[in-house]
């Protein structure tokens, strides 16, 4: 059943109403994490980062980012028992640790790896301006839209894929971004119109010192669950 985005929305605030809570203190527990672990690996801001600094700095993004991915998977598993009635509790944000995190850690390095691989002819670019001294600022922006065009519609094809390893963990890593790419057939136009249909929100989020967030991100998760089940044809 291929719901609009409003009835999507519609969904998703139907079932956090009275459940806010709970995704909220999730979204907060997640970023709270993220900056105490990352906050000893900050570049310096009163001198230039040296080549040890910047690849320590570099190292432990990679590391934080990893880590996030699963406790933001442990998020979209509470989005889902929320969307299917189910029992959700702020443990579940930790679930993944236990249950195969290499699932989830793997396919965030090959997506940032496809996505690395993609932005090779912006690196060529500026490479190329660096050492020539010439400006190609013309074929470096033309090359850049290309490049992050390319990118989106690749995130666009992929974006079911943790929803996929949650579902089924028997599921392999190249066939849950198969089946992802097979699932987005025909709805990715409807996906980027979701995301599109967010940006007000998100935008008077940031505007509210990013206070609004807490509520904004929990919306859009769980319209984003419930797209997902749509497309799976989950729903009863």
């Amino acid at each position: 059943m291929k719901l609009t985005s409003k009835e999507l929305k519609r969904r998703a605030r139907g079932i956090l109403t009275g459940h806010y809570g709970l995704p909220m203190r999730a979204v907060l527990i997640i970023e709270l994490i993220v900056l105490l672990i990352s906050s000893p690996f900050g570049l310096p801001l009163e001198t230039r980062p040296n080549a040890f600094q910047l690849a320590i700095w570099l190292l432990s993004s990679l590391i934080i980012s990893l880590l996030s991915t699963v406790l933001r998977s442990g998020l979209t598993q509470i989005h889902l028992n929320l969307s299917r009635g189910k029992k959700a509790m702020l443990i579940d944000l930790f679930y993944f640790f236990t249950k195969r995190p290499d699932r989830f850690i793997l396919a965030e390095l090959m997506k940032t790896g496809l996505f690395t691989a993609i932005f090779i002819p912006v690196y060529i670019c500026i490479a190329a301006t660096v050492l020539t001294g010439q400006t190609f600022l013309t074929l470096t922006v033309a090359v850049s839209l290309l490049t992050l065009a390319a990118v989106y519609v690749l995130s666009l094809m992929f974006s079911q894929v943790y929803y996929l390893l949650i579902d089924q963990p028997e599921l392999g890593l190249f066939d849950a971004f198969r089946e992802s790419r097979m699932l987005m057939k025909g709805n990715k136009a409807r996906y980027f119109y979701l995301d599109l249909s967010f940006i007000g929100v998100l935008l008077l989020g940031v505007l509210s010192l990013g206070i609004g967030l807490l509520w904004v991100i929990p919306y859009q998760s769980q319209t984003k669950a419930e797209f997902y089940r749509s497309i799976q044809n989950d729903f009863i």
